[in-house]
């Protein structure tokens, strides 16, 4: 059987080929990297600039790149680890008490969006099969494109921001089902359905027959995939972090390699059993995503992050005949703004319908107008299983690409309408609502950053900035100063980290502790303890400890290397938090001061100062017993 995508094969490659390949991938990252510049100049996404870049260099265009077929298998290889990254990062929590109305806009506006769209597909001459694969396709939106615009905006904690993250998560959610029916899909426009029984007796079955076949052993296999995960996944990585540390290192490189190991073992699983190798390793890893691992292993994944998403979306590009969208404009521009106005009205009436306030509404709505990074995931795969035919989803595409170019630019207009209809009333039929609330501007909201300012001057009183000692732990004379700090983040919880801790909780400091040893996260964990696994110089782990709303970060660890890494971290991350840190000597001490530690307790001076407090008291008490 063969799979929709297939892993590359670099060991099969002959040395032409080889040489080929590297022409190739310096062609589509040299002018990736190009375009998307140009883009982010403009203040646009880079996401549609990889596309644009792979229309550029593609067969139909400059013809830059000579083999699409091993770019695509980069580019799968590409895609699982992506689609791995998001399931790991899939914020599961989010569906709390209160939390259920939001989802609801999510799968309400989803559900009936496909259901919608997939007649008005047919009315563009789009078969039925195709129509559908389309509509599930255009009701994803874009998370990248989401989180930067609420972001840039401050617009994380406003209602209508929650609203597009509740929504974002039921659209991940749902395109794991949607991947799922692919094959179904297939069968139907006509593509073969894969099956797990032999030609001859494939042969001997009826259509329906061999349907109900492949769909009970494709999902009985999937169900039997995610019960394992589910059971050993978490065992597996907890023996590993063990024996990573016996061996005395905390770097997490095994937890790592395993992690990918699984989730491209997943995606082969996946591919067996029928459906696309991206569902896989979704699955991977949003099953890794219930673990403490979780935040470690998004943050080592960050910085491929950026070189996967380049190649994946520049070679979805390459499929883009730029003659065929010049022949298809007005279609392409019909469907652009079919997309853009009934989505956005959509999302808008089903968050209306729910309890939110228009204003509110009306935000969440044109904030998730666009097409998304899983419309082109379900194109993508539903290419490699020929439900496009030799057409392709070229067109389809184009008009993905151009709601992600153009819903950055309806944020604007987005709040001059929310204002225009504060005051209509919300549904009569839904009371007391978490969602029914005002817009307010996003430069006076109260969990703006600046607010850290106020209470750093607090430190003023007690820790002199700029100065490399022997720093204390403040006592218990002064609880009433320390007490009215915001939370205290400790990486490491060795000794030092321990008696911090135990300090600071004794006169009342919330405290957040980070440690990368499972084994004490887990027993600190039980004792109730607030403890992330992770490294402290992972962005990933630092935000997830809450460095947003941090009084002051204290870094306890002994590697002085991991320390400085963290210091620049931790400064990029909270320009204004208090940063104390531990060294050994006084030259690594300066270097910590230089990447941007507010206090630095060196450890050869502490130990100078205590060893002549203690030596003198022992003289002196010597010399007056004789």
């Amino acid at each position: 059987m063969s799979f929709p995508h297939s892993l590359p094969l670099f060991l099969a490659a002959s040395e032409s080929d080889s040489r080929h390949l590297f022409v190739d991938v310096l062609a589509i990252l040299a002018t990736a990297a190009a375009v998307a510049t140009i883009f982010r100049k403009l203040k646009l996404e880079t996401i549609p600039g990889y596309l644009v870049a792979g229309a550029l260099v593609g067969p139909h265009a400059l013809g830059l790149v000579s083999d699409i077929k091993t770019v695509e298998q980069i580019s799968s290889l590409a895609i699982i680890l992506l689609m791995f990254g998001i399931g790991l990062m899939l914020e599961t929590a989010s569906a709390k008490r209160g939390m259920l109305s939001i989802l609801a806009v999510g799968a309400v506006s989803t559900v009936v969006f496909i259901l919608t769209i997939w007649p008005v597909g047919l009315l563009f001459g789009v078969s039925a099969p195709r129509a559908l694969v389309v509509s599930m396709a255009f009701s994803m939106s874009s998370t990248a494109v989401l989180l930067r615009v609420l972001q840039q905006r401050r617009e994380l904690r406003q209602m209508h921001g929650r609203i597009c993250i509740g929504v974002s998560i039921v659209q991940d959610l749902m395109s794991v089902m949607v991947l799922a029916m692919l094959p179904l899909i297939a069968e139907w426009s006509g593509a073969k359905m894969p099956t797990i029984v032999s030609p001859e007796t494939a042969q001997e079955m009826t259509r329906p027959m061999r349907v109900m076949l492949a769909v009970a052993t494709s999902f009985g296999g999937i169900i039997a995939m995610i019960g394992f995960g589910r059971l050993f996944l978490p065992k597996i990585l907890h023996f590993v972090s063990r024996a990573d540390s016996a061996g005395g290192s905390n770097s997490g490189e095994l937890v790592l390699i395993t992690s990918i190991a699984m989730a491209i073992g997943a995606a082969m699983l996946t591919g067996r059993l029928g459906f696309s190798p991206e569902m896989g390793a979704f699955l991977a890893g949003f099953m890794l995503s219930f673990t403490p691992f979780r935040l470690q292993l998004a943050g080592q994944l960050a910085p491929l992050r950026d070189l996967l998403m380049a190649v994946f979306f520049t070679a979805v590009g390459l499929k883009i005949d730029p003659a065929l969208l010049a022949h298809d404009w007005l279609r392409i521009g019909l469907g652009l703004l079919v997309l853009l106005t009934f989505k956005s009205a959509l999302i808008a009436f089903s968050a209306w319908a729910l309890g939110a306030s228009a204003s509110v509404a009306v935000l969440s709505g044109i904030y998730l107008a666009q097409a998304g990074e899983f419309s082109l995931v379900i194109l993508s795969a539903a290419d490699g299983f020929e439900i496009f035919g030799d057409a392709g989803p070229g067109s389809v595409i184009a008009i993905v690409v151009l709601s992600l170019v153009v819903s950055p630019l309806l944020v604007k207009p987005a709040h001059v309408l929310a204002a225009r209809v504060g005051l209509w009333p919300t549904a009569q039929w839904v009371r007391n609502s978490i969602m029914n609330v005002a817009v307010h501007d996003a430069n006076q909201d109260p969990h703006h950053e600046d607010t850290v300012a106020g209470r750093k001057a607090q430190h003023s009183a007690t820790a002199t900035e700029g100065s490399i000692a022997p720093g204390t732990v403040p006592g218990e004379g002064s609880t009433a100063a320390v007490a009215s700090f915001g939370p205290v983040i400790i990486a490491g919880f060795g000794p030092v980290g321990r008696n911090l801790a135990e300090r600071f909780a004794a006169i009342g400091v919330p405290i957040t502790l980070i440690e990368l040893n499972s084994t004490t996260v887990r027993k600190q964990s039980t004792l109730g303890r607030t403890i992330v696994y992770g490294d402290v110089t992972n962005p990933e782990v630092l935000e997830s400890a809450g460095i947003a709303e941090a009084e002051a970060v204290i870094i306890t660890i002994p590697d002085e290397d991991a320390m400085l890494r963290a210091c620049s971290t931790v400064r990029r991350l909270a320009p204004k938090v208090f940063l104390a840190a531990r060294t050994n000597y006084l030259s690594t001490g300066l270097k910590a001061k230089a990447a941007g530690a507010d206090h630095v307790t060196v450890e050869e001076i502490a130990t100078a100062e205590a060893m002549a407090k203690e030596i003198l008291e022992r003289l002196r008490a010597r010399a007056a017993s004789r």
